[in-house]
Formats: structure tokens, sequence, C-alpha cells
């Protein structure tokens, strides 16, 4: 779950490193409490509590959840959802995308961790407050989404019914998903099926249109970071014949912009955070979100590790990066705002404008050992 700016940010200095290390202290520590549960979508998810402390209300823990694709085909996104005990918080979380709703927390893969072959596993991580027990989970995946027409598949989501559905309304209009989200197309049944796509988007299903006489339903995913025009057209017998008849044909067309999940991290940081100083903890991810014209960032400390970017000087988009901690250490994150009057024979006159934050990465200390 993201921090709020107002719990991310701290004063630079002494009292910032000792205010998170005592943040992270363990005062009692037990391990191996775990739950498990295989959803109907070929996912197995299982809670491990790595420590714990305290009880009631005072009570937290660290968990690790992993999370296994135990269908015959491969999953590129999956998602983890559990019930909160009354009063139960998510401190932070790392190596997914974290959400509540009331009583209700879900988890979504990241941008780096969603495909998964089958039998293959991946882990992210949980610091909760207010329990001591493991969470009860339910996991699901794509892995058995519809690759044919329904007649052939035994999937309960038909082909044309996605996380975003288009009619034949919906013409020249825009739509906006983030990867790993679905898109259902129903057209009438004198369109022509879809014939290619590109980097961002993959046909997952399709049955009818022209020339079945059946219904045109189609079912693509977002699988990666861009942009595409969506476009078909309708057709009849008689339009190919000598002489062709004289019926209009349609076009249907829809742009598509796909864009990583966003925030996508424990602390987020924007233009108006610069020259502030941000304190994490190993393990946590810091999304840093800046306007166009913006240069992508460069790393040379491996305590924070770039795991994901888009856009940015010169690509005339916002500059959308993920970084994760690995290590203790500190390090400066810095960019410089660019634009192409810079790089003229004769340079405008405008400054660059660098955009800096100071990093602190602290590890967690270690669990203590009960007292004897």
């Amino acid at each position: 779950m993201a921090l709020s700016r107002r719990m991310a940010l701290a004063a630079p200095g002494l009292a910032v490193a000792m205010t998170a290390i005592a943040a992270f202290a363990v005062i009692s520590g037990a391990v191996g409490s775990a739950s498990a549960d295989t959803g109907a979508g070929g996912c197995q998810a299982t809670a491990r509590i790595d420590s714990h402390w305290g009880s009631g209300s005072t009570a937290g823990e660290v968990v690790t959840v992993t999370v296994a694709n135990t269908a015959a085909t491969t999953a590129t996104t999956w998602s983890v959802t559990w019930a909160m005990a009354d009063g139960q918080r998510i401190v932070s979380s790392w190596n997914a995308v974290v959400s509540t709703s009331g009583h209700a927390a879900t988890a979504v893969n990241a941008a780096w961790n969603g495909r998964l072959a089958p039998g293959a596993s991946t882990t992210f991580g949980l610091q909760l407050a207010g329990t001591d027990t493991a969470p009860v989970l339910s996991c699901g995946n794509d892995a058995t989404r519809p690759t044919s027409s329904p007649a052939s598949s035994s999937s309960s989501t038909p082909p044309g019914s996605g996380d975003v559905n288009v009619t034949e309304a919906d013409t020249q209009t825009t739509v906006d998903l983030v990867v790993g989200q679905t898109l259902g197309v129903s057209l009438p049944a004198n369109y022509r099926p879809f014939t290619s796509t590109n980097a961002a988007m993959t046909l997952l299903s399709t049955s009818g249109g022209y020339p079945t006489g059946q219904p045109l339903k189609e079912l693509f995913k977002a699988v990666g970071n861009g942009s595409l025009v969506l476009s078909t057209q309708t057709d009849d017998p008689c339009q190919h014949a000598t002489p062709p008849c004289g019926m209009p044909v349609h076009q249907w067309t829809i742009h598509v912009n796909v864009a990583y999940a966003s925030p996508g991290g424990d602390i987020n940081l924007t233009e108006a955070d610069n020259q502030t100083t941000v304190t994490m903890a190993a393990g946590q991810t810091l999304h840093v979100s800046l306007p166009v014209n913006y240069r992508p960032f460069t790393l040379t400390n491996p305590a924070l590790i770039l795991k994901s970017s888009t856009g940015g000087y010169p690509t005339a988009q916002p500059l959308s990066a993920l970084f994760q901690a690995v290590g203790a250490g500190s390090l400066d994150l810095s960019t410089l705002y660019d634009t192409p009057c810079n790089h003229d024979p004769t340079p405008c006159p405008g400054p660059y404008r660098p955009w800096t934050v100071h990093v602190f990465i602290l590890y967690p200390p270690p669990t203590p050992s009960p007292a004897r």
C-alpha cells in the first residue's frame, strides 16, 4: 500500500535514520505460520510470517507471500485478495501493487513479476499492524483465459468480456489501459475480425464476425507500454460479386493507450518533492512521476535499482520510473529538465533545471531471539 507523502518524506540527518530504525524494531519473533489457497485460475498463494511482535492492537508482523502458477499455461497477471480484521492495517508492501477497500485488501503483480510460466512462482511482502496471524488468501491469474471461441473453451470468461468493454457506438474514441488489463470488443456480425495488434496488445480470443453470421466478439490484453489504433470494417458477400454492390462500408476505429500502473510504489514522488529527503527500508519501492522533458534517471548506487521506466526526454511523454531498495546506503536520485532547443547549434537561453531527492536506505534490524 502506498505511503502518504507526509509519512514518506522526512527531514535529513541522524534523527531521520533513528526514527526509521525504531519503526522497524521487532520486540519478539516467531516464524513459520502459513496460509495457502489455490484459486480457480490455476493460482496458489501461500503466506509465511517472517517475524511478529506485540499483541492485540499493538501487534505487527512481516509476511512474505509466495504466488505460484499451477496452471498448464503461462500466466501474465495475478492477484491475491484477503479480508483484514478489525483494526488491522497495511504499513508497507513491496514487489506488488497493494490497495484496500474497507476490510478487503488486494495485491496485484508489479510490472516485472506478473509473467509466470507453469510451475513458476514469485513473492511479495507486507508489513501489517494490528494482527499476529497470517492472512487467509485467495488467488487468481489469467492462465486460463480463453484462447478460442466459447464452444471450445471451458473458461467462464467469454470472448468480448474484459476489464474494459467497447461496442460499435464507441468508434473514434480513446481507451486508456494499464498493463495486465483486458479489452473486450463486441460488434455486429458484418464486421471483419481484427487481423493485427502490436507490442502493447495481444489477441486472447475471437469468435464470430464476417462471414460467420455471428456477432464479432474479441478479447485483447494489454501486455506492454505503447499506443495503437484498433480498426476493422463491415463486409458483405455482395461486395465480392462481379460487379460489387453499392452497399457502403463502415469503418470502426478506436485509439488505445497502454501504460504501466502508476503510482506503483510504497513511496510516491512528484516534481513538487524536489530537494526533499526520503528514508526507505530495504525491500520498499519508490515511484517517481515527472512532467514531459525530464531526462530518464541513471543510477550508480546498487542499493537502489531501477525496475521500470517510461517516457522522459526526448519521447514527449511524462517520465515515470519505479525503483526498489535492495540494500542499505544513501544516494542522490537526480535528473534534469531538458528541451530540444538546448541542443541547437545556438542553444536557447533556458537553463537546465535539476530535480534531486536524497535517499537513505536502511535494512530492517534482525528479529531478536525470544527472551529466555
